[in-house]
């Protein structure tokens, strides 16, 4: 084969093959530190969308489909995560990337959803002010047109009773009097009007702009699997060691919110300075206001010795973009051989 022959030969495999990997028919393979880093993204993503769910719900918009799927996309970087621990990296990678799809979906709806509402806020606002004004305008020029006319006809028929039949005339100056005095009541009248419109309409642009303060907390608390409170304390090991519960997450804050929470596990039967604390689990969710948050809770402790798990609720604050611990709750128990 002649040497320009090798090389048309080799310039045909590279474009088959650049092709291929432009059309994804050849799929290399993903490493974990990749994938990582995709799940970092993803997150990134929905911290993001969480944001504009946050300034959409100031607004009153609703914001119930776009915490479903938030709430989507951390069960599918959930699933993601423990794909990269099988080594199931192909998976893992088809999941980051469907919840950062959702989560820019949630961005755009949001933000649409936000813009209509706005456009109804403002309009409604509007009308709130204007439909008043007119008609407390048509009401005052119905009053004024009202009084003339019946100062007018009073006038009238008064001057008729006294005027002298013989010159039928009425008094030029009485009737310029009057007609300066009735001017003059109609500007005080006028006057007192307007000034009444300002204060109660910058009284009610006041109270509408300014809302009444309203309590703000979120609580977290364990219950048994039959919703009571009751749960043991005492385990024994090869009988009820293992045990479940249910955290659950009240959310008053009169906002979505982002919680998570991670249950650690203390070993108190360890000297203070050498106790060491271990993570068991981590949950996320998007909560609505008023929601409660219910998450079966499972674990075993195979050691005899005193323990205590403490469940730790931290809320993302979207103006630091940071989790803030806001409240915790804590169970004591004893495990004895």
């Amino acid at each position: 084969m002649r040497i320009w022959q090798k090389i048309t030969l080799i310039a045909i495999v590279i474009s088959l093959l650049f092709a291929s990997a432009r059309s994804h028919a050849i799929a290399f393979p993903f490493s974990e530190v990749t994938l990582n880093e995709g799940v970092e993204e993803a997150r990134a993503k929905i911290r993001d969308a969480f944001n504009a769910t946050v300034f959409a719900e100031q607004i009153g918009t609703n914001v119930h489909e776009a915490a479903e799927k938030m709430n989507n996309a951390l069960e599918y970087i959930n699933q993601a995560e423990n794909f990269i621990i099988q080594g199931n990296l192909e998976q893992a990678n088809a999941l980051t990337q469907a919840s950062i799809k959702l989560s820019e979906e949630t961005i755009n709806s949001v933000q649409e959803l936000k813009i209509q509402k706005g456009l109804l806020n403002f309009w409604n606002w509007v009308l709130s002010i204007v439909v008043p004004i007119i008609l407390i305008g048509f009401g005052v020029c119905a009053f004024f047109f009202g009084r003339r006319f019946w100062k007018k006809h009073h006038w009238k028929k008064f001057m008729e009773m006294k005027v002298k039949p013989s010159n039928g005339t009425m008094p030029s100056k009485s009737k310029y009097s009057n007609s300066r005095r009735d001017i003059d009541e109609d500007k005080m009248i006028l006057v007192a009007v307007l000034s009444a419109i300002i204060v109660v309409g910058g009284f009610v642009v006041y109270v509408s702009l300014t809302p009444a303060p309203q309590e703000r907390f979120v609580s977290i608390y364990l219950l048994n699997l039959e919703k009571s409170a009751e749960y043991p304390e005492l385990l024994v090991l090869g009988k009820n060691n293992t045990f479940s519960l249910l955290i659950c997450v009240e959310n008053s804050m009169r906002r979505v919110e982002y919680g998570v929470i991670e249950a650690k596990i203390f070993n108190q039967s360890i000297p203070t300075g050498q106790q060491q604390e271990e993570t068991l689990m981590r949950f996320e969710e998007i909560l609505l206001n008023g929601e409660t948050w219910e998450i079966p809770f499972t674990t075993t402790i195979d050691k005899i010795g005193l323990y205590r798990i403490r469940f730790e609720l931290s809320l993302y604050d979207n103006m630091k973009a940071v989790f803030a611990s806001k409240n915790f709750c804590s169970l004591p128990l004893e495990v004895i051989s």
